[in-house]
């Protein structure tokens, strides 16, 4: 029989363990289930081995003699290291869904890789952590999955042979047509130029991943969060071992176990919109807590349309760079497999097609799961997303330890201030080199900070930036300028009150499109909307199922914005593609925006913001027409006495010559929250005020125009 080629790590899963405070061991009581991927086990006896001749004592390598099938094999390996952070961070749940975080230690000369000595490109990853022997063993063209058996006094452990075909009927829901849509969009993004590997090739990379197990994986195993750690670790392994073939290193930073109940909702019959709920979770919930290059989650329910999803080049996103599989546990090495098959993927790798080879009988982007190693294909693949788009991948990851100490420029615990070096302190006139305030300072920096003093109450720290933003001030209290306020969602805003405000900006169709063309331009007539939403990257109402989503006909005015009356093209930023469509007599103009834009991180321009309005009482939320009272606006003219406006606190900021909370007494204006204005940066704000209406205001002809032809204009071009 030949031998297996040796896979990088395709074959090689290795059982990571530890435990954790409190937690019981991993080492489960022997069981063989006959609908499992093995075809056989056997009880073997490892006995280790001297020191090699060569290998230098400390340098961590260790070697057993196995008898697999009636034949002495001696397995040789040696120390595995870059898998783990150093500080390795797991989260859980209580059950009332409060987060639990911890930090296990994990030794770092207990996991191995290495060869079974006279199997051709044999290749075997194994922990001893705990005592025995966990791991995969691929020698002679067989793949073994050992572990120790519970109880036994004389170091026995079970040796399962792996089944041939173990993920029969198992798919990739990506389809050739979906992944070359996706790949020819984020292509549009590159430079044309003859990629040049050798650069990508010497340069490790590295990849932090974070893997997180819905509630039905940890039911399935036990409910034991010491189990989950384990399969997580073993998992890793497995997937650095593929990678180390493309000169890429795992690197596990983070695991989240679902400990009280799934996180986003999985009660539906596709796993694709799983996949977009949990990319969703990964970027506002997972990558504010940790920064991270890739997120894969394992969901223990089996769905209809695949047993795994991915972005295509997804990497190095907030949002796409994630995966999902939904495989029925049978071994590591399928599960793994899986895993690493969705995030090859990520990385730019389309399916396998007949052309491509590889070292062993199915390669692992094969559309049908269970290949164990990457084609040619796969290399040229990968190798051009990372040298064009993998920028993530090249930092190497590591903690950076601060030493808590007097001088190094960060003001710490105990400190009031810290100007540095005793020759950098010379230069601060309000700091110590005792990291002490000087004699009758009050502070050294901050926006309510002068001259080592407080400013005195109602100094404007940070004035308005937009109509809809509001001036604060300082205190008199402390060198810190307030919070930023704003005006409440749903002021009404826009010269002629056509817009509204929502998160510190006022929104209308007519501010939109003079923002993308120029003063001069105007929201186009419904018809343009109708007409040109229908579906596709240049009118949309978003993403669904990662099809351009047509908008319904109560929310045509909510996809992409159209404008008319376009006298010039702009400057655009990078990548932006300027859209003129005629129809009849009108010119409608609009910009498109797609997959790939957003693996840049680039603004959509072109999409209409929520909170504008798409007709009387209702505003655009989410690409859909929604009723305004979503936004609770509840500041009618009393409340304020008319003479102020509500804050996003709903609290009132008056007016200058009136006093919060209720602008009823005679003052400076401002608010509660913001601080008053001293008489002097009151009067000031009046004028600030009376200039953003200056702009707001065009001369009367002008205006007559705008809203005459705003009023007006149709799809017959009058």
């Amino acid at each position: 029989m030949d031998a297996v080629p040796s896979l990088g790590g395709s074959l090689l899963p290795l059982c990571l363990v530890t435990l954790l405070p409190g937690l019981s061991g991993l080492i489960q009581d022997f069981v063989f289930l006959p609908d499992w991927a093995f075809s056989s086990y056997e009880v073997i006896t490892p006995r280790q081995l001297g020191t090699r001749r060569g290998d230098p004592e400390g340098a961590g390598g260790v070697s057993y003699l196995l008898r697999v099938e009636g034949k002495r094999h001696v397995v040789h390996l040696r120390v595995k290291k870059l898998l783990l952070s150093r500080h390795l961070q797991i989260f859980s749940f209580t059950e009332r869904g409060a987060r639990l975080e911890d930090q296990p230690h994990i030794p770092a000369d207990c996991n191995y890789e290495g060869f079974v000595e006279g199997s051709q490109d044999s290749q075997a990853i194994l922990s001893t952590c705990f005592g025995g022997l966990r791991g995969i063993l691929n020698m002679n063209g067989s793949l073994y999955q050992v572990e120790p058996l519970k109880a036994s006094t004389k170091f026995e452990h079970v040796l399962y042979r792996l089944r041939e075909e173990r993920m029969a009927n198992q798919t990739c829901g990506l389809t050739d047509e979906e992944i070359a849509r996706q790949l020819a969009q984020s292509q549009r993004l590159e430079v044309l130029s003859k990629t040049d590997f050798s650069e990508s090739y010497v340069h490790l990379k590295y990849i932090e991943l974070m893997l997180v197990m819905d509630h039905d994986r940890y039911l399935t195993r036990h409910s034991n969060m010491t189990q989950m750690i384990a399969d997580c670790l073993t998992l890793s392994v497995i997937a650095d071992a593929n990678f180390n073939t493309l000169n890429a290193h795992i690197h596990l930073i983070a695991i989240e176990v679902w400990t009280d109940k799934n996180k986003i909702d999985e009660n539906g019959n596709r796993l694709l919109q799983v996949l977009q709920l949990f990319s969703f979770y990964k970027k506002h919930v997972l990558y504010p807590r940790i920064s991270m290059d890739w997120a894969h989650l394992f969901v223990g329910k089996q769905f209809g349309d695949a047993a795994g999803w991915a972005w295509v080049s997804g990497a190095c996103h907030s949002f796409t760079a994630s995966s999902i599989s939904s495989l029925p546990w049978k071994s590591h090495l399928d599960y793994a497999l899986g895993f690493v098959h969705e995030m090859g993927h990520g990385f730019g790798m389309a399916h396998d097609s007949e052309f491509c080879v590889c070292a062993a009988k199915r390669c692992l982007m094969d559309s049908s799961l269970g290949g164990r190693t990457f084609s040619n294909c796969s290399f040229e693949s990968y190798f051009d997303f990372v040298t064009k788009k993998g920028k993530c991948l090249y930092n190497v990851p590591g903690v950076v330890y601060r030493v808590e100490r007097c001088g190094n420029k960060v003001v710490e615990k105990g400190e009031d201030c810290d100007c540095g070096s005793k020759a950098e302190c010379r230069h601060d006139k309000c700091c110590l080199p005792t990291c002490k305030f000087k004699r009758r300072a009050q502070c050294n920096s901050g926006l309510c900070c002068k001259h080592c003093r407080f400013h005195p109450p109602g100094k404007l720290c940070r004035p308005k930036r937009s109509e809809c933003d509001l001036d604060e001030f300082c205190n008199g209290t402390t060198n810190l300028c307030p919070e930023d306020f704003y005006k409440q969602d749903g002021t009404p805003c826009d010269y002629n009150k056509t817009g509204l405000c929502y998160q510190n900006s006022c929104h209308s169709h007519l501010q939109q499109c003079r923002k993308l063309f120029g003063h001069s331009a105007r929201n186009g007539p419904a018809c343009c909307y109708a007409q040109i939403n229908r579906g596709d990257r240049f009118g949309n109402c978003g993403l669904q199922d990662m099809e351009y989503k047509r908008c319904k006909p109560q929310d045509i005015m909510c996809g992409r914005v159209q404008c008319v009356n376009v006298k010039g093209i702009p400057s655009m930023p990078d990548h932006t593609s300027i859209i003129q469509t005629h129809l009849d007599n009108v010119i409608c103009w609009g910009t498109d925006y797609h997959a790939a834009m957003a693996t840049l991180n680039l603004p959509d321009m072109g999409e209409v913001k929520d909170g504008t309005p798409c007709g009387k009482g209702l505003i655009c939320i989410n690409k859909s027409c929604q009723s305004s009272s979503l936004l609770n606006y509840d500041c009618d003219p009393q409340k304020c006495s008319r003479r102020g406006v509500c804050n996003n606190r709903r609290n009132c900021h008056c007016d200058f010559g009136w006093a919060p909370p209720f602008c009823t007494e005679p003052g400076y204006g401002g608010s509660v929250d913001s601080g008053p204005p001293s008489k002097w940066e009151g009067r000031k704000s009046v004028f600030r005020h009376l200039k953003w209406n200056l702009f707001a205001f065009p001369p009367f002809l002008t205006l007559y125009q705008t809203i005459f032809l705003k009023n007006t204009w149709d799809c017959n071009g009058n």
